[in-house]
């Protein structure tokens, strides 16, 4: 699950360099730049890879969530551990979709059939990337709060 977030983070900036490596035209602040297939081609890349890492993170983090849910002792109620469980799992989600945003536009850039300028070259790519590496950071966050909630109830 981590791996493949890291994977997805190194192969993003891969496409940023790759991305960079065209020619392109600038006239004052407007930039003309030419699609690289290499960066497109990483970029769908890292985007299934974070994907797959996502994934993988919810199913844990959903087949612990199930198993902590049915360890609960009778009239024992653990709403603290449930919202730190879906505060981590609602973090997840967003780092991961603002991720797949960010390398969408990544890989949108560097379509075949773009043939328009704009007024500057964002680093799509490469912020896609760092964004793979927190969600890295957040899948294991939230493992390990669903970890710490399944000690704490077989403890109790």
């Amino acid at each position: 699950m981590v791996g493949l977030d890291v994977v997805a983070g190194f192969v993003a900036m891969e496409a940023e360099v790759a991305q960079q490596e065209v020619k392109h035209t600038r006239v004052w602040s407007l930039e003309c730049k030419s699609p690289s297939k290499k960066a497109f081609v990483l970029g769908l890349i890292a985007l299934g890879c974070l994907l797959a890492a996502h994934f993988i993170a919810v199913m844990i983090g959903r087949i612990i969530s199930t198993i902590t849910n049915a360890d609960t002792l009778p009239g024992f109620e653990p709403t603290t551990t449930i919202r730190i469980n879906m505060a981590c799992i609602f973090l997840t989600w967003v780092v991961a979709i603002a991720g797949a945003g960010i390398l969408t536009m990544g890989i949108w850039m560097n379509r075949e059939s773009r043939s328009e300028c704009g007024f500057t070259n964002k680093h799509f790519l490469s912020l896609g990337g760092r964004v793979c590496f927190l969600h890295a950071i957040v899948s294991v966050v939230m493992y390990l709060a669903f970890l710490i909630s399944i000690t704490s109830i077989i403890i109790w």
